[in-house]
């Protein structure tokens, strides 16, 4: 119970400093000082800075656009990852390889912020330019694919069966991550904002299964299985309505916001017990970022 009450604990707290920001309070926002010192990703990922930039420009003014064009230009974001190559690069409606290789290399070789640095896209094993990797071997196959992905969805209307699907294709299977980045962006749009089980699924990573292991005070590199995982994650879900404070709708919380924060909660409190420290640092009293950031924002 001490354990579960300190996962919501940071849940209440990263939310509260996120809302106290965005008001405009002065800094710090919280006494704690680990959450002062040390940088962690909002709780609910619709907060994210470059996720509210994706909404507001990227899938919002075209989600009247085919579902398998809606979900390769989620690919496509998220692949690259930053706004500002978004924006140059434009919405696609007509698949130009060549166009977004030439774009990526020519920001990167004048030095414009083009990926992001919240997560590392591997060339697994390909010895080639990285815009070629991912232009001709991750995003050409999605956009060949998307009608198939598309009937998926429609016939699923599951986040977990277009996961799987995604999976099978270079760049998007392995651990899932990035694949999960995507279905998580299409539950905001019209191809899964119906999804079944966003209550009731979540791709758990690493870092969300250490947070498991430490809810349930279990050595913290015990390996559990996903099916383990998201029944553990349905259980923190259908519990939380008593530890969440009154600036939380619940309805916001669902199993993304649960697994994140599980991943954020374990940096915590490695933190607290003197087992590791975060890699970015913040200084709440002026809101300043020390390091260099690891994805979401402050």
């Amino acid at each position: 119970m001490e354990n579960i009450e300190r996962f919501f604990y940071w849940i209440n707290e990263r939310h509260a400093i996120y809302q106290k920001r965005a008001k405009g309070d002065n800094p710090p926002w919280t006494d704690d000082h680990i959450l002062q010192d040390y940088k962690f990703t909002n709780p609910f990922r619709e907060n994210d800075r470059v996720t509210v930039w994706m909404r507001n420009n990227w899938t919002k003014p075209n989600d009247n656009r085919p579902h398998g064009e809606i979900i390769f230009n989620c690919c496509l974001f998220r692949m690259v990852g930053t706004s500002e190559f978004a924006e140059e690069h434009g919405w696609v409606t007509e698949w130009d390889p060549t166009r977004t290789k030439e774009l990526i290399d020519t920001r990167l070789s004048v030095g414009l912020r083009t990926f992001t640095g919240a997560y590392i896209i591997t060339n697994q094993g390909l010895k080639l330019k990285k815009s070629e990797v991912v232009v001709d071997h991750f995003l050409t196959p999605i956009w060949e694919a998307q009608y198939k992905l598309a009937e998926t969805a429609s016939a699923s209307n599951s986040l977990q069966k277009v996961h799987e699907e995604m999976g099978s294709y270079r760049g998007w299977g392995g651990g899932g991550f990035m694949s999960y980045e995507v279905v998580t962006d299409l539950n905001y749009t019209p191809v899964l904002d119906k999804a079944s089980d966003r209550y009731s699924w979540a791709n758990a990573g690493p870092g969300a299964k250490r947070g498991l292991n430490r809810i349930h005070d279990r050595p913290l590199k015990k390996a559990i299985s996903q099916y383990q995982a998201n029944r553990e994650m349905q259980d923190l879900l259908e519990g939380g309505a008593r530890y969440l404070g009154k600036h939380i709708d619940i309805l916001d919380v669902d199993m993304r916001c649960i697994e994140h924060s599980l991943c954020e909660w374990d940096k915590y409190e490695r933190v607290r017990l003197g087992q590791g420290k975060p890699r970015s640092k913040y200084n709440a009293h002026v809101g300043v970022l020390l390091e260099a950031p690891n994805g979401g924002v402050v």
